[in-house]
């Protein structure tokens, strides 16, 4: 099957190339900035005149394309409604335009629960676009990846945990080569969503702790409250809606419980070691604590 996988360069997007590779499936990668590759196209979801002819002669789309998940990324200003909905409104036009017969969408698990959030309400515009389309589709709906949980192994590598609330949410979280299967899997799918979790169920607070155990330390765990929050999260927006809306995402599933049918193998504790693994023999002697991405497949 010839694929136009949109994101192909970020954290979910990788992970899907190598298993539509893997599954013998011929993979165009569509990507925001210039590539080497011979077989990437480039062109930016926001601009529906440089997505023309993208999808000709594609038989499915696969969408991990969306805003900018980085928090220390300040002069990024990319709202994710552009993106994660207006951004695929465009591709989804140019796939109807192209006659591709399937598109499968990551969105968001738990949306419900979540929807007061701009990063939700985003995915769940588009989604709503998606299901009066008129194509076969799938919404893959993950729990949070365990790559957005490296940031409690930097912290509790300089012995900080926070947790907002009394930690007692709970979630499943996800390692993205799992999300990946899951993606390759819904070409042939008949189901309109899938909601996927991975194989075990943790509270926040244990989230943090497993962090601090992975590095064979003493927890040292700060709890805030939420009402704390509120004046410096209405700040944000002024500065940067992008970040207010991660932030405000951030502090809603951290309160939230998060859980899919379990779908993932790979446990976030074997996920947590592998990357220390794989960090301590890149930087014998590193001064600080910088997670590489995990070569688990």
């Amino acid at each position: 099957m010839r694929v136009l996988l949109a994101g192909a360069s970020g954290l979910l997007g990788r992970h899907v190339r190598h298993e539509l590779v893997r599954e013998g499936h011929d993979v165009r990668p569509l990507v925001r900035g210039i590539s080497l590759e011979p077989d990437a196209v480039y062109a930016d979801l926001r601009d529906p005149a440089s997505l023309r002819g993208i999808c000709d002669g594609v038989d499915a789309v696969i969408s991990c394309a969306g805003a900018a998940m980085q928090l220390g990324n300040w002069g990024n200003r990319v709202s994710f409604d552009e993106v994660d909905h207006h951004g695929n409104a465009n591709l989804l036009a140019e796939a109807r335009r192209a006659g591709v017969a399937r598109f499968v969408y990551v969105s968001v698990a738990c949306a419900r629960e979540l929807m007061h959030t701009e990063y939700t309400r985003a995915h769940g515009r588009f989604v709503a676009a998606l299901a009066t389309s008129g194509l076969a589709c799938t919404v893959v709906r993950p729990t949070g990846f365990y790559g957005f949980l490296l940031e409690l192994l930097r912290m509790a590598w300089k012995n900080r945990g926070i947790i907002v609330g009394d930690g007692r949410a709970q979630t499943n979280p996800i390692y993205e080569g799992d999300v990946a299967r899951a993606c390759v899997e819904a070409l042939a799918s008949r189901q309109a969503e899938l909601a996927i979790g991975g194989p075990e169920i943790y509270t926040r607070k244990k989230i943090v702790q497993l962090a601090f155990e992975a590095l064979d330390r003493p927890p040292r765990i700060r709890y805030l409250q939420p009402a704390l929050l509120r004046i410096p999260l209405a700040l944000t927006r002024i500065v940067n809606p992008r970040i207010h809306a991660l932030f405000e995402f951030g502090l809603a599933v951290a309160q939230t419980d998060v859980i899919a049918p379990k779908y993932g193998t790979c446990r976030l504790e074997q996920y947590f070691q592998e990357v220390i693994e794989l960090t301590a023999r890149a930087r014998q002697r590193r001064p600080v604590f910088r997670p590489l991405p995990t070569s688990i497949r």
